[in-house]
């Protein structure tokens, strides 16, 4: 059973795309002509396997179960540590995130190189779509747009 968990304080917090002059930006729908959900996780299996630190920066979703070390006690303390940009996961540690979400409702995902400059960000909004924001002078950003273009474009929302 998928659980609904509301931002802190209740309310959820919109969020504001980047907005960096030259970053390439490209839409996926979170739901299939199927009408099925795109998962965080296949969102992320766009990405080759990386060393970049990834940084849940706001989170408002369903879990089908939490994500290890987090129970119903420690639920307000996970939301206080997105609040506080502490929750902080390798290339293995967010895809083990990605696969304890059911569906990311609204929320901001950052991954950041070792110099901790933006490589990607990845947003959520409203239960509609995922906003993907790269960084061109990343080797694999062509790649990844093409894979946006080629695999989840033609999956239009209905």
């Amino acid at each position: 059973m998928a659980v609904a968990f509301p931002a802190p304080g209740g309310n959820t917090v919109p969020v504001i795309p980047l907005r960096t002059p030259g970053m390439i930006t490209e839409t996926i729908p979170m739901w299939t002509s199927q009408r099925t959900l795109v998962p965080l996780r296949d969102v992320l299996e766009l990405f080759p396997p990386n060393n970049w630190r990834w940084t849940v920066e706001e989170f408002d979703g369903m879990f089908g179960r939490l994500p290890t070390d987090i129970t119903w006690a420690t639920w307000a303390r996970f939301q206080e540590m997105v609040a506080t940009g502490a929750v902080v996961f390798d290339w293995n540690g967010i895809q083990q995130f990605a696969d304890s979400v059911d569906q990311m409702i609204e929320g901001r995902i950052v991954a950041t190189d070792e110099n901790d400059s933006t490589v990607v960000q990845l947003d959520a909004f409203d239960s509609s779509e995922y906003q993907i924001v790269i960084d061109p002078a990343w080797s694999g950003a062509a790649a990844v747009v093409s894979a946006v273009r080629s695999e989840m474009v033609p999956r239009q929302a209905p």
